[in-house]
């Protein structure tokens, strides 16, 4: 049996966008950090909202591809550029999980790759003979 299951990029093949561990209660699922700009970048700037949005719809994505949903998730990491807009963030994320909420972290970083204002991964839990 095999209990690690990696989802590879479609971005990079340096790191997986997910990975899976099986265990008897369940299957723990680890979303890499998740953007929302544009892949490729060069096709425009969006609102802050909008980069919100596609990022937890990056990770709705990823989740799927492991067979969760985002009612699976326990945990959110998120990094912003700025905490100036955070108060759009929570809003989003209140819409997102209305319903037992994940745990979530927030940190100001200096920076993100592809010049992102926002960053987030995820933990999600799938008990054994749930569906997404």
């Amino acid at each position: 049996m095999t209990f690690l299951k990696h989802v590879p990029s479609t971005i990079s093949p340096s790191f997986s966008e997910a990975l899976s561990i099986v265990t008897p209660a369940g299957t723990w699922i680890f979303i890499s950090g998740q953007v929302g700009v544009p892949l490729p970048p060069a096709q425009g700037d969006v609102t802050f909202e909008v980069e919100v949005r596609t990022t937890f719809e990056r990770i709705r994505e990823s989740l799927g591809k492991a067979g969760a949903g985002m009612e699976h998730v326990v945990n959110i990491k998120t990094y912003l550029t700025d905490l100036a807009p955070y108060g759009v963030f929570s809003r989003i994320r209140g819409e997102i999980f209305p319903n037992n909420p994940p745990t979530s972290t927030a940190v100001q970083v200096a920076g993100l790759l592809l010049n992102a204002t926002i960053e987030i991964d995820a933990v999600a839990f799938l008990p054994t003979g749930a569906a997404a």
